[in-house]
């Protein structure tokens, strides 16, 4: 008898290396935000092992969420377009928070 043949799809959004994690709530706290990490999402028909989601302290609105892809790092800002960068660092220093 044999078995039927499955593929595992690779999900769009993986886990976080543990200093990017640690870079971020460091980034987060000196920037006044609240960082969340939101673990096996599944959103739009992808899925996301880890998904960073970025607010201002005492709001419920995003500006930004956050994952990890083959390629490299994504931001989605909550109005905009996705930015790929290769290292956290280089996406942080894009996403300086302006004040509401």
């Amino acid at each position: 008898m044999q078995l039927p043949r499955t593929t595992i799809q690779t999900p769009t959004g993986l886990s976080f290396d543990i200093p990017d994690l640690l870079l971020v709530r460091a980034w987060a706290d000196f920037h006044n935000l609240r960082m969340e990490i939101e673990l096996d999402i599944a959103a739009g028909g992808d899925e996301y092992e880890e998904l960073l989601n970025l607010s201002s302290r005492g709001s419920e609105r995003r500006r930004w969420m956050i994952w990890r892809s083959r390629d490299g790092i994504v931001v989605q800002p909550m109005m905009g377009r996705k930015m790929m960068f290769d290292v956290m660092a280089d996406a942080l220093e894009v996403l300086i928070p302006v004040e509401d």
